[in-house]
């Protein structure tokens, strides 16, 4: 980075640290908790981590490596303007930006790949749904591995694109970083209006379908901070001092994270509503099952409530566990998908979402109350 010229007014002592600081570390609490809990939310009824969850969790270890990164970049310069920085700590400062450069592109890649896969997991009966779930898939999977690559090999050799004294030539960051950014709002628009056209052709109570589409349109935040994010890359990419001038860094921590909880959240609701009745609906709410959940059956049949004969609920601990799904399962021809209500006295709400059953669960003996829907959204050609 070149040398610039003392502004009027210039502080050297002036320092935009705290741009990476405060979000660095609201989230590295945040986004562990509700991890955690997305993870005893699976397991919690016997059920078991699927691909969706892992990919969080890698999603999670890279953003968390991410902000880790920016903040030790922040320790030898970042936040501070270039001229003030030194010997030594110039390097050390934009190796730092440069590895989290490489960590940021994997979180927010595996993020979308976790939130595919969780709509493999509960949509899977569709079949042009899977087939554009598996798409979409494939190109974000390819596409983070090359903007990884690109980004390790933008100079040439690699060490120019951390210590500019060294001979060398680089890619025009510029534009690579505004094309990637373009690609992630593209993808996240895509895949939040995915789901849409399945859930609003339901026959289901509006409020039952509009709290569906609420839920899987949360990733909304994630899109906003997408597009916060760029109205910052100009600035930084041709700033001749972007070591101070540092709100894109900031979003890079912010964006990742953000994602992570918005990919949470639709896991998380039942158990907030579980833990805190007061913020439950008698209106009902649902969420589709797992794919294979009936398999075998002309309909599909849910139990809303069941018991062991220890008089354990099937959702752990004592008493009746009322709970909702929306289950889908092909019957002559036809994608058949069945609704259980929560019961309309208590207005406890379970969802799938939160775990899966063992067989020996599902096989248990009892009464079993059940109120079921059938909805066609679809017919395919057997």
């Amino acid at each position: 980075m070149a040398e610039t010229a003392t502004p009027p007014g210039f502080d050297p002592n002036a320092n935009n640290a705290y741009l990476v600081y405060i979000p660095s570390a609201v989230f590295v609490v945040i986004c562990p908790v509700l991890m955690g809990l997305r993870i005893w939310a699976r397991l919690r009824k016997g059920g078991k981590l699927g691909a969706d969850d892992w990919t969080a969790i890698a999603a999670l270890i890279f953003a968390l490596l991410t902000s880790g990164l920016l903040v030790a970049s922040c320790q030898y310069g970042m936040g501070r303007h270039w001229i003030t920085i030194k010997g030594h700590d110039r390097f050390e400062t934009n190796k730092y930006f440069y590895m989290a450069q490489i960590t940021y592109k994997a979180a927010i890649n595996l993020v979308k790949c976790s939130i595919l896969l969780l709509y493999l997991r509960l949509f899977y009966v569709v079949r042009w749904f899977r087939y554009s779930c598996w798409a979409l898939l494939t190109a974000v999977a390819m596409y983070c591995v090359a903007s990884i690559l690109v980004t390790v090999f933008q100079c040439q050799p690699i060490i120019r694109a951390f210590d500019k004294d060294t001979p060398g030539t680089c890619i025009d960051t510029a534009k690579f970083w505004f094309a990637n950014a373009g690609f992630s709002i593209a993808s996240d628009i895509i895949i939040l209006l995915l789901p849409l056209p399945l859930l609003w052709k339901l026959e289901v109570p509006n409020l039952q379908k509009y709290a569906l589409m609420v839920v899987f349109t949360i990733g909304i935040f994630a899109v906003v901070t997408s597009c916060l994010r760029v109205t910052t890359l100009d600035l930084f990419a041709t700033s001749p001092d972007n070591t101070f001038n540092i709100e894109n860094v900031m979003w890079t921590i912010i964006e990742p994270n953000v994602a992570i909880i918005c990919a949470c959240l639709p896991i998380l609701r039942p158990l907030v509503v579980r833990l805190f009745p007061g913020l439950g609906s008698n209106k009902g709410y649902a969420s589709y099952g797992t794919p294979g959940y009936g398999t075998g059956k002309s309909r599909t049949t849910l139990q809303g409530s069941q018991h062991r004969p220890d008089g354990v609920g099937v959702g752990g601990g004592g008493g009746r566990h009322d709970w909702v799904e929306l289950s889908g399962v092909k019957a002559l021809g036809e994608n058949v998908a069945t609704i259980r209500r929560p019961n309309s006295h208590t207005g406890s709400e379970e969802s799938i979402l939160a775990g899966m059953q063992g067989p020996k669960e599902q096989s248990a003996p009892g009464i079993h109350k059940t109120v079921e829907y059938s909805v066609q959204y679809s017919r395919e050609q057997s």
